[in-house]
């Protein structure tokens, strides 16, 4: 692999690849990066955030100056990592940056099917405002399945998704004759207020005007709260449904392959620790960003911990409710950084 070339001349119209990879997860991040060189990549950013291999020392020798390595203290979390990780795509000077997670694996023409959309979507939306991004089966499975596009972003005043408007139609999926099926032909693209990192693709320029992700959400919900910024601003998320990114690994609590409902999944997912931020960072996230009014919001979070409880008295795991609520305290209180009873 030494033999892999910069593809871009233009250093402001090249794309530099964001990594972030911790633990033992080497087999997952080789095929990642195998799948690269063709897809007109320039270089890789991998962050070695914590990982228990030798990532600088075995992948140099296989990857050349293809790759740079930046290696952490520790796992310090996905926030610092990636934001770490874009700071120093920045300095080595591309003009675009590619965030991929260290389990997400490029199809095909995956990237240049990005680049033109984004080309064609910057001729009206300054590059300051812009975003795409990939689309993944596992992440995107209700657009997938038929459910309309305005049901894909979560509802003002939402709290983890939950509407109590949305009750009659959660009901009505759930019978013979409203539940989603394969949808035939997707929308070409689909607008987005906020998106993970997987797969999303910016300018520079983008960091600029909203900054790097906060490092104060540790773990999980820091990509939403970054991109939500973009949206905030006036910007452009386009999901493309014509790009397609495999998700290698299921998510710890992915409903569907693994849990049959997001609450089964946050109270029965592998690590405390993964369900305290989670819950913690997404609570913040929609009574920082979403709420609109007090009222609805507070009926919305009522109901959610209500159906939240049932279900942990029914799966005997009342030891992980008491942290969910505890970490939904935390979050209305915007009581964030790294807490000391759940190290990573």
């Amino acid at each position: 692999m030494s033999s892999l070339q910069i593809h871009s001349n233009d250093p402001s119209e090249g794309v530099v690849v964001v990594i972030v990879t911790y633990g033992d997860r080497r087999e997952l991040l080789l095929q990642v990066l195998d799948a690269l060189p063709g897809q007109g990549v320039d270089r890789v950013v991998v962050v070695d955030n914590g990982a228990r291999w030798s990532v600088k020392e075995d992948l140099s020798a296989d990857y050349g100056d293809f790759l740079d390595v930046v290696e952490m203290s520790a796992n310090t979390g996905s926030a610092k990592g990636f934001a770490t990780g874009i700071q120093r795509a920045l300095n080595l000077g591309s003009g675009y940056i590619w965030l991929l997670d260290d389990d997400n694996r490029p199809r095909g023409d995956t990237l240049p099917l990005l680049r033109e959309a984004y080309a064609a979507a910057a001729v009206n939306t300054p590059r300051d405002r812009l975003a795409v991004v990939a689309f993944r089966a596992q992440f995107n499975g209700d657009l997938a399945m038929g459910v309309a596009t305005h049901r894909i972003n979560p509802p003002v005043n939402s709290f983890h998704g939950f509407h109590v408007r949305d009750i009659p139609y959660k009901l009505w999926r759930r019978t013979p004759w409203g539940s989603p099926h394969v949808c035939g032909t997707l929308p070409a693209t689909v607008r987005l207020d906020a998106t993970p990192y997987s797969g999303l693709l910016f300018n520079r320029d983008l960091i600029e005007a909203i900054g790097l992700p906060n490092e104060d959400f540790v773990l999980y919900e820091d990509d939403i709260e970054f991109t939500h910024r973009i949206t905030q601003k006036d910007g452009k998320i386009l999901l493309l449904t014509n790009t397609q990114l495999d998700d290698i690994e299921s998510s710890w609590w992915n409903v569907g392959s693994r849990f049959r409902n997001s609450f089964v999944g946050l109270l029965k997912g592998e690590g405390d620790f993964r369900a305290f931020y989670g819950m913690r960072n997404r609570t913040y996230f929609d009574s920082a960003c979403l709420k609109r009014s007090a009222w609805i919001f507070w009926v919305n979070r009522t109901v959610y911990m209500i159906v939240l409880f049932v279900f942990a008295t029914i799966l005997h795991r009342k030891k992980r409710f008491g942290i969910l609520r505890q970490a939904v305290k935390d979050g209305l209180s915007g009581r964030l950084g790294m807490h000391k009873r759940h190290p990573l």
